[in-house]
């Protein structure tokens, strides 16, 4: 069953309203796990088919599954900022997850995709709670992550990372060089697919049952 949502995020440029899906599963949810999309000018929105994938195998693992769209995407209003405010609605999207479902803080994770994996590790940096964080993907290429790793490391929340071994944008010596700088358990919880790069075309289900198994 999936509820249509609408989720006020408090920016500094003021507060806007993310369109969001939530989908629970028959039966009380084990947990809950929020996805966040790529980068939408390479067409990243909440419906991609990735996202999507996931949220289906997330259900019938018994998960609560929240997906929205950044400020800017899609129906959800204000404008999209290039990661300056999006921490902001990953955490306005979190904490409707929470209500919506009455799960604990530490009954729920995050899951993001590229841009969303970025956006997911900023806002742990930023003190979000979480209890597991699978970023897939994150562009390390494209921003600098030196001057966000030490709280990105402060963070208790256990990060995995899934990337294709030739991906554009998350070159495995650049993730290696991220992990590293966070701690031996970010460098050991690596998963790399071959023959594939940033889009992962045609692994979408391979992807989803990696996320799936982690988080449960």
């Amino acid at each position: 069953m999936a509820e249509n949502l609408t989720i006020t995020s408090e920016r500094p440029s003021g507060a806007v309203e993310l369109e969001a899906s939530l989908a629970v599963p028959d039966g009380q949810a084990s947990g809950g796990v929020l996805l966040c999309h790529p980068h939408p000018v390479g067409g990243g929105e909440m419906d991609v088919g990735l996202l999507v994938a996931i949220e289906r195998c997330l259900l019938k693992a018994g998960f609560a599954v929240l997906r929205f769209n950044f400020a800017g995407v899609g129906r959800s209003t204000g404008n999209f900022v290039d990661g300056m405010e999006e921490p902001l609605d990953v955490a306005a999207a979190m904490e409707a997850l929470r209500s919506r479902t009455g799960l604990a803080p530490e009954l729920t994770s995050i899951c993001g995709w590229s841009f969303g994996a970025w956006m997911s590790l900023m806002a742990l940096a930023d003190g979000l709670d979480a209890t597991t964080c699978v970023a897939i993907a994150p562009p390390l290429i494209l921003y600098d992550w030196h001057p966000f790793a030490e709280r990105m490391a402060a963070s208790a929340t256990e990060r995995h990372y899934i990337v294709g071994a030739n991906d554009q944008f998350c070159p495995l010596d650049f993730l290696e060089a991220f992990t590293a700088s966070l701690s031996p358990r970010d460098a050991e919880n690596v998963t790399v697919l071959p023959n594939t790069d940033h889009y992962l075309f045609g692994r979408e289900d391979a992807v989803a049952a990696l996320v799936a198994e982690i988080l449960s």
